[in-house]
């Protein structure tokens, strides 16, 4: 009898501690999200569609997300406008071609998905 106590309250516990995060994770958002440059781009606006990036975890895109919850965009730290390289390079945040948190460097390092300009960024108006 206390056997079955015992696994029962692990059972428990061990779904606790998988299905929990699973009901409280932040839902991303259903419609597509049009990026606009704060700066002087040379390119024209991003749609990203989260649909298609589904089974990517959102740290994956967002890795700051536990310092701080609730504020998902770039721009936050990735402020420098001015230059394309280094951390709080806004450029970089989307385009660092070695860096699986950026739009290129995890299109190129999982072999799919679009790496040319015109194929992400919509003719500038």
């Amino acid at each position: 009898m206390k056997r079955i106590v015992i696994i029962s309250v692990v059972c428990a516990a061990l779904v606790g501690f998988v299905a929990l995060p699973v009901l409280f994770a932040a839902d991303a958002p259903k419609q597509d999200i049009v990026m606009k440059s704060p700066g002087a781009a040379t390119q024209g606006t991003v749609t990203l569609s989260h649909a298609k990036h589904g089974k990517q975890k959102c740290e994956e895109c967002h890795h700051k997300i536990k310092e701080n919850p609730k504020d998902y965009k770039c721009g936050t730290c990735h402020s420098d406008l001015k230059e394309k390289k280094g951390g709080k390079s806004y450029y970089a945040a989307f385009h660092a071609p070695t860096s699986n948190h950026s739009c290129m460097g995890c299109h190129k390092s999982m072999k799919q998905g679009p790496t040319a300009c015109n194929k992400c960024h919509a003719k500038k108006s």
